[in-house]
């Protein structure tokens, strides 16, 4: 598409090494409205069970084959990247288990959803950001994007991407109905990839290569846009909400902030040319 086009032209392509934070200090200029749900760790055997709730290590992943050259890590692909890359990676036919693939560093797909509203009276817009569950095997803890999942096996990226909104925000029946599956295909903005090494005290270490098909998605409401109105299906996947500013969440991205989950600067680049920051 034409804004997909426009990003791409303008950003340099390059690749930048992550190491992962587990967590970090509170920011005390985010908008809180947090929704945390209270979790209840008296125990190693719940604790067990939260984990596997969080994530299914025996779930299947397609692998797909390593970006051209380490210049073109943490990038958003590209048509100079060729027909097996752009505008989609093909996979390479082999399926592996996702502790395996986060255990060898083997590239797979995911998808990012982001969810905006415009603040016209501030000229800035306002994005929901979730808080990672303390019981995932990757940033625990952290806040992240809207909406975030892994493609599994075989499956479709637009329908995991409309599953994942569902499952992840909406657990109170907001998001039931309110977007089409054309309305998720129309706010697919680009496809970067990350390579990020890190560790975690239940899990330890991790390496996570992605290639991540990004959508940004206006909410649609006419009242302002509020952590309540999210929540998820299973809170060992998703802790709480916060409400930023699109301006703050971009320089806070930038400076490489230690509660948020790193992203490249090509990433940045392009949340913050859509966004209008």
């Amino acid at each position: 598409m034409l804004l997909q086009n426009i990003l791409i032209s303008r950003l340099l392509l390059g690749g930048s090494a992550f190491t992962a934070r587990n967590g970090g200090r509170q920011s005390s200029r985010l908008i809180h409205h947090q929704n945390k749900m209270a979790m209840n760790a008296a125990s190693s055997d719940e604790d067990s069970g939260n984990y596997k709730l969080a994530q299914d290590p025996s779930e299947l992943f397609d692998i797909y084959p390593a970006p051209p050259t380490k210049a073109h890590f943490n990038a958003i692909i590209g048509p100079d990247w060729g027909d097996d890359f752009f505008p989609a990676p093909q996979p390479t036919g082999k399926v592996k288990k996702r502790s395996q693939v986060h255990k060898d560093g083997d590239w797979h797909r995911s998808m990012h959803l982001w969810i905006y509203q415009s603040d016209l009276a501030n000229d800035n817009v306002r994005v929901l950001l979730q808080r990672r569950s303390p019981y995932k095997d990757t940033h625990p803890n952290m806040l992240d994007v809207s909406c975030a999942g892994h493609v599994n096996a075989g499956d479709d990226i637009l329908e995991t991407t409309m599953r994942e909104m569902e499952e992840e925000l909406g657990g109170n029946g907001n998001i039931k109905g309110r977007y089409s599956l054309e309305d998720v295909n129309n706010s697919r903005m680009f496809t970067v990839t990350s390579a990020i090494e890190g560790e975690t005290e239940k899990h330890g270490k991790y390496i996570c290569r992605e290639y991540q098909d990004v959508f940004i998605l206006k909410w649609k409401a006419d009242a302002p846009m509020e952590s309540h109105d999210f929540a998820p299906m299973a809170k060992e996947e998703v802790s709480g909400f916060d409400i930023i500013d699109g301006q703050e969440l971009i320089l806070k991205l930038r400076k490489g902030d230690e509660e948020l989950v790193p992203r490249s600067g090509q990433y940045i680049d392009a949340l913050a040319k859509v966004f209008g920051c």
